[in-house]
């Protein structure tokens, strides 16, 4: 683990950590085992060019960085999950009315990702105030957080990290599919394709509305709200 390092080194660590990260966020989340440590090569050189320094890798270097794309991941997920059931109306209940409502809710939910727009009589796409609620937990939260510290993946928000929020937030709502919350694994076996579906949503709410520009002001606004 990172601990077992030098100082110096854990402070290379550090900045690979964010710097593939970011990669995650702007390239795909859900890289395959190539891809991943290509990137965390990637990442860790251009951690010790910044920092001006030079510590070779090796394989335990590579894993502990590419083991940063399950706890992003999982971290997305983790910090959306407390906002879904306020913002959609989901109730922890025995009774099998509030339950044979939340099995109802979940699905309207899903169909035609209605659970992107605001509940609360915003009807239009990506309105939900929870996007702008988990992009602040998540990448904002402070001057020290990711979002703030690497403008050059955050700003504006990246296409990628948004379509991966969409996705946390739909396996949050999949938790009541069954009537009760019950935890459900966010892994890439499971919800690469649901991700997919989610970039092809965003490209095709961009080729409709280029004209108005609406995603890259969107974008835009996600990052400088969450600052």
């Amino acid at each position: 683990k990172a601990a077992d390092y030098e100082p110096s080194v854990r402070t290379i660590f550090g900045m690979a950590w964010a710097l593939y990260r970011g990669r995650l966020c702007t390239e795909g989340p859900m890289p395959d085992r190539m891809q991943e440590v290509t990137w965390a090569k990637l990442a860790w050189n251009e951690a010790c060019k910044r920092l001006h320094t030079q510590v070779a890798y090796d394989a335990e270097i590579l894993k502990m960085i590419t083991s940063r794309g399950s706890h992003l991941r999982g971290e997305v997920k983790t910090k959306v999950r407390p906002y879904v059931a306020d913002e959609y109306g989901f109730k922890t209940s025995t009774k099998q009315s509030v339950i044979d409502r939340n099995i109802m809710l979940a699905r309207e939910l899903k169909k035609d990702f209605a659970f992107t727009r605001s509940p609360d009589g915003n009807k239009g796409l990506y309105s939900a105030k929870i996007i702008q609620k988990g992009v602040n937990t998540i990448w904002f939260r402070d001057k020290k957080d990711e979002g703030v510290l690497y403008p050059e993946f955050y700003k504006p928000f990246p296409e990628v990290a948004f379509a991966l929020l969409l996705t946390a937030i739909e396996s949050c709502i999949d938790e009541w599919s069954s009537g009760a919350q019950t935890n459900k694994m966010f892994t890439v076996d499971e919800y690469q394709d649901v991700l997919d579906e989610h970039l092809n949503n965003l490209a095709d709410f961009d080729e409709h509305t280029k004209a108005q520009g609406l995603l890259p002001k969107l974008l835009s606004r996600l990052h400088d709200n969450g600052r």
